[in-house]
């Protein structure tokens, strides 16, 4: 017997010391508190990728390869995330670069199975009745730009207005806004060599697909936006023609249209 429990005076308790109860409760309670940190966390799934895959060959052994030069230095990025098209990633990378904004409900991001909606709401973008770009627009589109460096697919630019029909200025119906709205974000992103021009494309839908009814003011407001469409890259851009057409081989114009 230990001298903590004499033999004659007292008997010894059964089970752990009355200390491991309080010790046990607190590491249960630093557990739970690191797991609510963790659950609190964000992860940049696309930026993970980056790290893990610019770590991939860093340890461990490595398959010989014959070496004819000396090495040279090289971007991990475009080696080893060539530029592909993968709705996750795109996602995850334009939610983070546009995250103020979406919290203010300024830009709507909708997913769906080929492609990435963003919804950029008209005062973000262009004062009322211009096509001119505001200098917050251009910080915002730029970031959406950087994003858009390696995606391969298409980019649809779509201007939309209210049924209100144009009083004044140059413009003369929404028809002509929706579309040179729509022209003048292209010609950012042209002009910044975020995209390829064979990948862009403007369309200006006026008031024909509202996503309210045009009854009150609120309802106006939400329909008047411009959309970026990126799609999902299926066919490789010079063979856009025979895809949409369904033919391989193309019939030759007639002479008098040439």
């Amino acid at each position: 017997m230990g001298k903590d429990c004499p033999e004659k005076k007292q008997k010894c308790e059964a089970g752990a010391p009355k200390w491991m109860t309080t010790f046990s409760d607190l590491m249960s309670l630093l557990m739970c508190f690191f797991v609510l940190l963790l659950s609190f966390s964000e992860m940049d799934v696309a930026r993970f990728k980056e790290v893990a895959g610019s770590l991939r060959d860093a340890f461990g052994v490595q398959r010989e390869e014959a070496v004819f030069e000396v090495p040279k230095g090289i971007d991990v990025v475009s080696t080893e995330f060539p530029a592909r098209f993968t709705v996750e990633e795109l996602l995850e990378r334009i939610k983070a670069a546009v995250k103020l904004e979406m919290i203010k409900g300024e830009i709507q991001i909708e997913s769906l199975k080929d492609r990435v909606v963003l919804r950029f709401k008209d005062e973000l973008l262009f004062p009322k009745g211009s096509d001119e770009l505001s200098p917050r627009a251009k910080q915002v589109l730029f970031k959406v730009g950087e994003v858009l460096e390696l995606f391969d697919g298409e980019v649809v630019v779509a201007g939309h207005t209210d049924n209100t029909p144009v009083r004044g200025g140059r413009f003369r119906s929404n028809w002509e806004l929706s579309a040179a709205r729509a022209v003048r974000v292209v010609e950012f992103f042209l002009k910044h060599k975020f995209v390829l021009p064979r990948q862009l494309a403007a369309v200006g839908y006026g008031p024909s697909r509202p996503l309210y009814p045009n009854d009150t003011e609120e309802h106006r407001a939400a329909n008047r936006r411009v959309e970026i469409i990126l799609l999902q890259h299926k066919n490789p851009l010079l063979e856009y023609r025979e895809a949409f057409s369904g033919a391989k081989e193309q019939e030759p114009l007639p002479q008098e249209a040439k």
